[in-house]
């Protein structure tokens, strides 16, 4: 077991891999009452290929988020009602590139831990079931699909994305979903949820060494080695990652949902990402560091943008970055769409061409940063939830706070100057 402790902040992190490939990290919190595990598999909504008798072939959109709502019902049960057993709180989510289990618990931590697995672990699924939760997610889609914010978010990357695994929504559509089957459903259960292609984290109070020895038990138990390959897996995501970039933007889109006051999204696509590890993680602290010392709230330029009237309250914006794609996302409510976004492009190029104007802003958001991320050491679910991935190189929450503090001005601006150097955008417009 490896043990990792962070003296800035006083907290120490275990991680092992178990037998079977599983990566299990555990942040104990002994001044705690409570505890949060979340299982994830590395296997999100664009994963959309199988390797099935040698060939490849595309599973229908949206069968990542249709597993998760599978896997918590069983043959005769829902394993809901187990963890309900046991006092605790359960969720799930999917994301374009991961599925994550969860629970939080006061009490009979070990054993939602087991309950946890056996949900993970566990697939059960038949015809009858399936039809009744086709039924379900229909609904589901076409609630979101009445969300203007919702439509704006995922129609813009759509549009960055076009033709490409990212072009779908998480959920997939309601034609996509009526043809999934049980076939479909355990064959990429199969190829995906592999204990290579698993991690856990557990933040609370627990015992470390026994929860260790309690879950190597409990996959001993489950008897579930690497049931596939995690080769074919890298492989499937290669591909996966080439049709992304592949993709060739549409630059302009309006669609009418007879809107009060029209949303605007100007949507900017990065240059391929190929970077990994801990320059990974740094590379996403820098981009969020320079969005901030533009668009905070306390800026300058934020401040002379909202009395000018180009932005509101409604304003915001959202940065993306996974193995194969990176993006950013501005949107706004407004009656002056083409205004809004030919400022927030005249800005943004204003301050590549001259550093020197947010310069001031630069220790202050390094400094809220670093708050921002203490505070959430104070919740065992944000601890949880920012412990790393394969993809960072597993940085987690304290690592991010070193990352900060020692990140200098020049090196935020280098990658948002290579960021945007080999960018490409795209408008979308709901009205």
């Amino acid at each position: 077991m490896h043990k990792n402790f962070y003296s800035r902040v006083n907290e120490t992190v275990y991680d092992e891999v178990l037998d079977n490939g599983m990566k299990v990290i555990i942040n104990p919190k002994p001044s705690f009452n409570s505890a949060y595990g979340i299982l994830t598999v590395d296997f999100g909504s664009i994963n959309n290929l199988i390797r099935h008798n040698d060939k490849d072939i595309q599973v229908p959109a949206g069968i990542a988020h249709f597993l998760e709502h599978k896997m918590f019902d069983k043959k005769n049960y829902d394993i809901s009602n187990i963890f309900a057993k046991y006092g605790s709180e359960n969720n799930a989510f999917t994301s374009f590139n991961q599925t994550s289990y969860l629970f939080s618990a006061t009490d009979k931590i070990q054993e939602n831990i087991d309950v946890l697995f056996d949900l993970v672990q566990k697939p059960y699924f038949d015809a009858k079931k399936i039809a009744k939760e086709q039924g379900i997610i229909d609904q589901e889609i076409l609630m979101y699909q009445d969300e203007p914010s919702s439509r704006l978010y995922f129609d813009t990357i759509a549009n960055l994305y076009p033709e490409s695994p990212l072009s779908n929504d998480i959920a997939g559509s309601v034609d996509s979903i009526a043809k999934i089957s049980e076939a479909d459903l355990y064959n990429t259960y199969y190829q995906y949820y592999l204990a290579a292609n698993l991690n856990f984290v557990l933040v609370g109070n627990i015992d470390v060494k026994q929860v260790i020895n309690s879950i190597s038990q409990k996959e001993k138990e489950l008897n579930l080695t690497n049931k596939g390959n995690m080769e074919v897996v890298n492989q499937l995501k290669s591909e996966v990652n080439q049709q992304i970039e592949a993709s060739k933007p549409i630059s302009f889109n309006k669609t009418s949902m007879q809107l009060e006051t029209p949303k605007v999204a100007l949507g900017i696509r990065g240059p391929y990402n190929q970077i990994s590890g801990k320059q990974f993680a740094r590379n996403e602290l820098a981009m969020g560091i320079f969005l901030e010392m533009i668009f905070s709230e306390d800026s300058d330029i934020y401040q002379r943008l909202y009395s000018d009237q180009v932005i509101n309250e409604s304003f915001g914006y959202d940065f993306d970055m996974e193995a194969g794609y990176q993006f950013i996302i501005f949107a706004s409510d407004t009656n002056e769409p083409e205004k809004f976004y030919q400022q927030i492009m005249i800005e943004i190029k204003r301050v590549l061409n001259n550093p020197e104007l947010i310069f001031n802003q630069f220790e202050l958001i390094k400094n809220e940063e670093i708050g921002e991320h203490i505070s959430m050491m104070n919740s065992v679910s944000a601890t949880a939830n920012q412990m790393g991935d394969k993809l960072n190189g597993y940085t987690n929450l304290f690592d991010e706070v070193d990352m900060i503090s020692e990140m200098n001005f020049t090196e935020v601006i280098d990658f948002a100057q290579k960021f945007f150097a080999g960018s490409s955008k795209t408008i979308n417009i709901i009205e």
